[in-house]
């Protein structure tokens, strides 16, 4: 096992990568109202790109914690003293540690086969579905400084895992695959890719164009540059693409919007999914520490309180599907997430308590709670329970006619 703690004391210098004895296997996905994939494949545990906003380390690396510090010389001796005071390195630490799977191409093919079997019963919105990965990145570079061969060593572990996984899907079954990352060493694997057809689909995360603030949300990821020229590779390549603009970030205005939204458009996607930023776990604590170290200010009083993200929430959802109208984003094309906690009344009702407070300095009653039940009964619900429901959202797909979205409510107005 190899830790990276040559960099002195600081905790937020020590890395730690390597391979631990969990095999790499497709799995039923844990998604929910994404319409993303029936299944996921991830080939480790951690994620080098170390995205503050993530929040994966709260559903699944946390409840690992103490079998990976089991693991002798796999977690540094602080990393553990501050599980022990009450921190969990897996959010603390998200970004400094890496753990690839073992490649066992027997137990592969028993998970591919028992998949095929099973995607039947599943919804349909998983579109028959593979996804490279749900909670990490299958191109990510891990890079241990001081040990060039470990290093190299690592790195074609992930790729073989990567490359012979896509070829045993291929080969083996008529399953869909669909690749989420965002890095430009995807472009390796194009070969593989073009030889799906229409049964893959590359995508690539973009939050914003913005490099200072991709810094901020997407800490070791590469830049919104390379990504783009990754998908212009990918199109030119004649491999299918969606994009995933995700999360949007409340530091961006409009305008900053709009521009991302129309250079993504220029690239066809079959979709462009869309979420804001999710509370989950420390992902608050992750983005302001983060803005503090490169001297950015970052409006973080959109997550003081519920109230505040429900609003920054059902902003960044209604400014999205306008501006995407204004730009001529074909129908079908856009692809919302509305996190479950939006379908609370309750906290929409509270929400607009909120703003009555703030903006007319009363209580919500009388006018304004009439035009808050309408707001809610009229638009608010029917929109969210669209994007719920497995039957009705199912997002596009190559070889596929575009699925138009039901039009069950007037956007709101800027």
């Amino acid at each position: 096992m190899y830790n990276d703690n040559n960099a002195g004391p600081a905790r937020a210098t020590q890395k730690s990568f390597d391979i631990i004895p969990s095999k790499t296997v497709i799995a039923e996905s844990n998604f929910q109202h994404k319409s993303l994939c029936c299944f996921s494949c991830n080939i480790a545990t951690g994620c080098c790109h170390g995205c503050s906003f993530c929040y994966v380390p709260e559903t699944a690396t946390i409840k690992q914690e103490a079998r990976l510090e089991n693991i002798l010389g796999l977690i540094p001796e602080a990393w553990k003293e501050e599980r022990l005071a009450g921190n969990h390195w897996g959010d603390t630490q998200w970004g400094n540690y890496s753990f690839l799977r073992e490649w066992d191409e027997d137990e592969f093919k028993k998970s591919l086969k028992a998949a095929s079997r099973k995607v039947d019963s599943l919804p349909s919105d998983g579109n028959r579905a593979v996804m490279f990965c749900t909670t990490t990145d299958p191109y990510q570079t891990l890079a241990i400084r001081g040990n060039p061969g470990k290093t190299t060593i690592l790195n074609s572990h992930r790729r073989n895992m990567v490359r012979r996984s896509l070829e045993m899907i291929r080969d083996f079954s008529d399953l869909n695959v669909r690749i989420l990352t965002r890095s430009p060493l995807a472009v390796e694997d194009f070969d593989i890719y073009k030889t799906f057809g229409d049964r893959l689909l590359f995508g690539m995360s973009i939050p914003t164009l913005d490099p200072h603030w991709s810094s901020v949300y997407e800490p070791h990821a590469p830049g919104p540059q390379a990504k783009l020229r990754t998908l212009e590779k990918a199109v030119e390549a004649g491999v299918n693409i969606y994009v995933a603009l995700a999360p949007t970030i409340p530091d961006e205005g409009e305008s900053e919007l709009r521009e991302t939204i129309r250079t993504l458009r220029k690239f066809n996607p079959v979709t462009l999914f869309h979420e804001p930023i999710n509370l989950r776990a420390e992902n608050l604590e992750r983005i302001e520490t983060r803005a503090r170290i490169l001297g950015r200010d970052v409006r973080s009083q959109v997550f003081q309180s519920r109230e505040n993200w429900r609003e920054y929430a059902f902003g960044q959802f209604d400014m999205v599907e306008r501006i995407c109208q204004e730009l001529s984003v074909p129908q079908g094309v856009l692809h919302q997430w509305p996190d479950k906690d939006l379908a609370s009344k309750g906290g929409f009702m509270k929400m607009k308590q909120m703003q009555a407070h703030r903006d007319h300095g009363s209580r919500l009653e009388g006018d304004l709670r009439e035009a808050a039940e309408r707001e809610w009964h009229n638009q608010r619900i029917p929109w969210i329970q669209y994007w719920h429901n497995t039957a009705e959202r199912i997002s596009a797909w190559p070889g596929k006619n575009r699925v138009v979205q039901h039009q069950t409510a007037e956007i709101l107005p800027a």
